[in-house]
């Protein structure tokens, strides 16, 4: 193995060696077949949690020992977890049931600024130091290729960090300025590495690297973006758009109309050969011109496909909705390969399971009913998503467990990452959220601050560092028999599975069933109700039932199919969300649910504690078996 974190990284593009440094680990077949998890490094763990105890979530008051107006500030600042942490954590991981992980950005920032998010790059071709090196990088990638697990490293090249002063009026350095077209901005120097203007720069913290990022040429220099989204008369995927010209906030725009998007290609082409990553989450997508994106996935996915790896994922964060993700979705493998549910698909996986929206609702939107049609249909062009580190399209910054206080909230939380782990897409949970974190931007207290960074509360610490979660300081959240983490291991266990059940729950096509409540007709089932659907995968079906009412038992008849499960045939039990601990590690054997007729229609009768959830199949032997 190479000992990346000796060599001082290149200074120059033209420096870098597309030569991949070790074994090239293959694609998976179908990315259908994953269960993501997202973290944020900076907040997942410093590997030194044997060193502090366990968060007791029975006495959640135990650890509340730091002052208010501390936590709140610590909230905005470098925490200290370390790739070494999550290297440390990969066993965690994997009982779990996560098959990728997506890392959130791990590339240098600036040793000034508080970027512990990993989105303000000043160094494009280095690791940053608070987080490992090179190396370590490339020791968790192999960590989790021992493990059977791939790795999505997160990506962003629409923009750098702070790593230059505009001029203002009065030749005064200032970070940002309102934006406009044109004329371009005056610039008035670098950001040097304790945060000065200079002229020139002299070290590696200095500006930004490499060298070809330090062309004023290659920025729009045109303030920060006011319009998010497109006016009226513009159109969307217009390239002088503003939203694709202005800067995010104050970590600047680059112009990827010119020459510089050649070296953003080899600059991540480098990190596949560095790395051996299995894909990448394209932050920002919406502002980069569709062109330019066409042009960057095309290439990465040459280089890939040429050292071995066939299915290397380019998935696109693509804010502003599904006619917008539509645009940057290509079948033919010319964009992005898949996007993320975030915003209104979150909004509405969160209301059904809380008993808020109808089920069809959710439901609807793999039916082709929705502008993305087919593409969600079937399921390969989405990843699902809960909770995520910026809740963007959200009605705040809320965890979903946030303010939840009725008796199951474990359960229910679990049971909300168990539709995404039984419905179409790739699931992926973010980070604590099989922790039961709670994190909300209703703990910010004005007295000690003015409104602002409210991200922060949705991006606890897991490790034991000043922000944990909770609002408690000292602990860490490793717990393998919390309810949460216990029900979700449960679930995709079956999920994972190799035989037909697993393939069934991966691949299958979705039905919402009917429901018989009362000893009335079958119909669409209502919200607050117990819902079912069914994957079905040639002669398998996988039925799921849950409880969508947080504090009232719920029963009814739920359609099966006829065919597959005549009257008088059975369902086996894989999963309920009421077994003990003992039962969720260790599911009993041969429990089974008879099939009745109702009303004419063959169903099972299931009844759910509040927030339950409930799981069944049947392998029935294909008629081809007898000759035709």
């Amino acid at each position: 193995m190479s000992i990346l974190s000796e060599q001082a990284f290149p200074r120059s593009v033209r420096d870098v060696k597309l030569t991949p440094r070790g074994q090239v680990f293959p694609s998976p077949t179908t990315w259908r077949d994953q269960v993501v998890y997202f973290l944020l490094p900076d907040r997942f763990s410093d590997n030194q949690e044997k060193s502090r105890p366990l968060f007791d979530y029975q006495q959640p008051e135990q650890f509340r020992n730091l002052d208010k107006k501390v936590w709140m500030a610590s909230g905005q600042r470098f925490q200290g977890g370390t790739l070494r942490g999550i290297v440390g954590k990969l066993d965690y991981l994997k009982k779990l049931g996560v098959t990728t992980l997506w890392l959130g950005p791990i590339w240098r920032q600036r040793p000034d600024l508080q970027t512990y998010h990993g989105y303000g790059i000043q160094n494009f071709l280095d690791v940053d130091p608070r987080f490992g090196t090179r190396q370590d990088l490339r020791d968790l990638v192999d960590g989790a290729h021992e493990r059977g697990m791939y790795v999505l490293l997160d990506i962003i090249y629409n923009h750098t960090g702070n790593n230059w002063f505009y001029a203002d009026e009065n030749e005064q350095p200032v970070d940002t300025r309102p934006y406009r077209y044109s004329p371009p901005y005056p610039f008035h120097g670098w950001r040097s590495a304790t945060g000065q203007s200079v002229q020139e720069i002299a070290q590696v913290d200095d500006g930004v690297w490499p060298i070809e990022f330090q062309n004023l040429d290659i920025y729009h220099r045109a303030g920060s973006i006011g319009h998010w989204d497109p006016e009226s008369w513009e159109n969307p995927m217009h390239p002088q758009t503003e939203f694709r010209r202005g800067d995010f906030f104050d970590l600047k725009d680059l112009a990827l109309e010119t020459n510089i998007i050649e070296t953003i290609i080899k600059v991540y082409r480098y990190w596949i050969a560095v790395s051996d990553c299995d894909g990448f989450r394209i932050d920002t997508v919406k502002h980069v011109p569709w062109e330019v994106s066409r042009c960057f996935c095309g290439a990465i996915r040459e280089y890939a496909e040429s050292i071995g790896k066939e299915n290397f994922l380019l998935l696109g964060e693509v804010t502003g909705g599904a006619e917008m993700e539509r645009n940057y979705l290509e079948v033919f493998g010319r964009n992005i390969d898949a996007t993320l549910d975030i915003g209104d698909p979150a909004r509405r996986l969160t209301g059904m399971v809380k008993g808020l929206y109808e089920p069809s609702t959710f439901f609807d939107q793999f039916g082709g009913h929705d502008i993305l049609g087919s593409h969600r249909e079937t399921g390969r062009y989405h990843v699902s998503i809960l909770d995520d580190h910026d809740m963007v399209g959200r009605d705040g910054k809320y965890r979903f467990s946030a303010h939840v206080d009725i008796p199951k909230r474990f359960e229910q939380v679990a049971h909300a990452v168990g539709v995404q782990l039984t419905t179409l897409g790739i699931p992926c949970i973010y980070y604590g959220t099989e922790q039961g974190f709670d994190g909300n931007q209703d703990q910010h207290d004005v007295r000690f601050e003015p409104f602002g960074g409210e991200d922060r509360y949705i991006r606890e610490s897991m490790f034991g560092s000043t922000f944990g979660a909770f609002e408690t300081s000292g602990c860490h959240f490793f717990n393998e028999n919390h309810p949460s983490y216990l029900r979700i291991a449960a679930i995709a266990r079956i999920r994972n599975r190799s035989d037909r059940v697993g393939k069934t729950l991966r691949r299958g096509r979705q039905y919402l069933r009917d429901t018989s409540l009362l000893d009335q007709d079958f119909t669409v089932p209502r919200r607050g109700e117990l819902i079912g659907w069914s994957r079905i995968l040639f002669d398998c079906e996988v039925l799921i039932t849950l409880n969508t009412h947080g504090t009232e038992s719920r029963g009814a008849w739920v359609i099966v199919d006829s065919d597959l499960h005549p009257k008088g045939s059975t369902m086996s039990i894989l999963y309920k969300g009421d077994w003990s601990d003992e039962n969720l590690q260790n599911p009993p054997q041969d429990q089974r649910l008879t099939v009745s007729e109702h009303k004419g229609r063959c169903a099972l009768w299931i009844e759910l504690p509040p927030a339950g959830m409930a799981i069944f199949a049947s392998e029935v032997l294909s008629i081809a078996a007898g000759g035709m």
